[in-house]
């Protein structure tokens, strides 16, 4: 072989070589590309921004802004009142306006479940958010629309951390607690009369669900009045201290948009 082909066959493969090399540096931006964008894709979104330091600051002050904010319905199920979202929303938009705040509320779908965002923008592009699933008891719009018009206010109020002046609901507690204090007030003290099962969080069975559904029948606007009042999502979330009254007046009021009397 000679010296001239010798070096044109070096010259090939270096220019072999240097054409692997590319080949694979681009091989290699282009693993890196597709393992970013799936972690990407993996990884949780943020509840919050990565600063928050304006954002918490801007609320502060619009707290201390927000008007009183009363009641202005009433649910005629379970004789109570509650205030809808466009009254809430009217009483502290002004405030939240006045300090570069805004709410805004939207659904994503995520693993085939409806979730409801709700997040609160300051100018500064800082954010905190809340998130809530979406679970209609009947599978029609106006139980879809009625489940999301409720859980819209719910979210505002928790995020807010906002309060009705006349909400007796608020005191939920402070009347389950009533009994605890006749006890110790006789010197009997908790553990004589406790029991699990009544004093627990538990939830009613699928037999007391099904027979609940069966009473509500086509009466959608029951069922939501249910869940609204007593803050939960389904009615299999319904804790068994409230399953008899509510079954109950459910009947009657049944009984009477069907025209039947009591015996």
């Amino acid at each position: 072989m000679t010296v001239a082909m010798k070096e044109k066959t070096m010259e090939n493969q270096k220019e072999t070589f240097q054409d692997l090399l590319e080949h694979f540096e681009k091989l290699e931006s282009h693993i890196e590309k597709r393992l970013n964008r799936a972690l990407k894709q993996k990884a949780p979104e943020p509840y919050e921004s990565e600063k928050t330091d304006q954002i918490c600051t801007a609320l502060s002050k619009a707290q201390g802004e927000f008007p009183k904010i009363y009641t202005n319905r009433k649910n005629n199920f379970l004789f109570n009142q509650y205030t809808d979202l466009d009254e809430i929303i009217q009483a502290i938009r002004p405030a939240l306006a006045n300090n570069g705040l805004s709410i805004t509320q939207q659904t994503k779908l995520n693993d085939d479940r409806t979730v409801l965002i709700t997040r609160l923008r300051h100018k500064s592009a800082q954010f905190i958010e809340t998130r809530s699933r979406i679970i209609p008891s009947r599978n029609d719009i106006q139980t879809y629309a009625s489940v999301l018009k409720a859980m819209k206010r719910h979210d505002i109020m928790g995020l807010l951390n906002i309060t009705i002046v006349d909400d007796y609901d608020d005191d939920d507690g402070e009347r389950d607690m009533e009994h605890v204090r006749k006890e110790r007030n006789k010197g009997t003290g908790l553990n004589i009369r406790y029991k699990a099962k009544e004093e627990s969080f538990e939830t009613i069975t699928q037999d007391q669900e099904n027979e609940l559904r069966y009473v509500i029948g086509e009466n959608a606007d029951i069922a939501e009045q249910i869940l609204e009042t007593l803050k939960i999502q389904t009615l299999a979330d319904m804790p068994k201290s409230k399953y008899y009254d509510v079954k109950r007046q459910t009947q009657n009021i049944v009984n009477a948009r069907d025209g039947k009397t009591k015996n």
